[in-house]
């Protein structure tokens, strides 16, 4: 899937939408300049999906939120 741009916490960024054991995310790109507070959007919407879980990942130096909803 193509990646979308949308903005977090005042962080433009990407995000795609995944799927795992764990179940339905957006995985959502970490920008180099972004704060800890990007990934403060637990209980709010993004995308139009309620974020229930956040979790982490890290792929060739590029820093990912997981987002379940």
């Amino acid at each position: 899937m193509e990646p979308k741009s949308i903005n977090i916490n005042g962080y433009d960024t990407y995000f795609t939408e995944c799927e795992d054991s764990a179940g339905k995310y957006l995985l959502i790109t970490v920008p180099p300049n972004a704060g800890k507070n990007i990934s403060d959007i637990a209980s709010t919407f993004v995308n139009n999906h309620l974020i229930k879980m956040i979790d982490y990942a890290t792929t060739d130096g590029i820093r990912f939120i997981k987002t379940y909803y």
